[in-house]
C-alpha cells in the first residue's frame, strides 16, 4: 500500500514538476505503518505531528514521525533528486524541509521543498 501511495505521487508530481510537492495523510499514515511495524492510528499521527510541532515529542512520538517522514524522504529524492544515478550509494539523500499543513478537518499534510 505503502509504495503505491508514494509511486501516485511521484507520478503525479512529474506530470507537473514545481519547487515543492504535498503528501498527503494517508500517506504518511502508510508509512509510519510499514516503518514502524506497528498498526498505527489516524488519531495517533495526528498526536505525533501536533506533538512534534509543539516541541512536546516523546516515547512512541519519535518512532512514528520517523516512519511517517520516511515518505517525505522518498518523495523527495525521487522529485527532486535522481536516484538512479546514485543505485550504488546507500545514504544518498536529497536535502528537504517540511512545512506542516493542518487542514480544517485535523488532518495534516506535508509540503515538502528542496533546500
Amino acid at each position: 500500500m505503502f509504495s503505491e501511495l508514494v509511486d501516485k505521487i511521484i507520478d503525479e508530481y512529474k506530470k507537473n514538476p514545481r519547487n515543492k510537492v504535498f503528501v498527503d495523510e494517508q500517506t504518511l499514515l502508510a508509512s509510519a505503518t510499514e516503518e514502524t511495524g506497528n498498526t498505527i492510528s489516524i488519531e495517533q499521527l495526528r498526536s505525533t505531528i501536533r506533538n512534534f510541532l509543539s516541541d512536546d515529542m516523546d516515547g512512541d512520538d519519535y518512532f512514528i514521525y520517523d516512519g511517517a517522514i520516511y515518505a517525505c524522504a522518498v518523495v523527495s529524492n525521487h522529485c527532486f533528486g535522481n536516484p538512479a544515478e546514485h543505485e550504488d550509494d546507500d545514504y544518498y539523500s536529497v536535502d528537504y524541509e517540511i512545512n506542516w499543513i493542518e487542514n480544517n478537518d485535523g488532518s495534516f499534510a506535508a509540503e515538502i521543498r528542496p533546500t
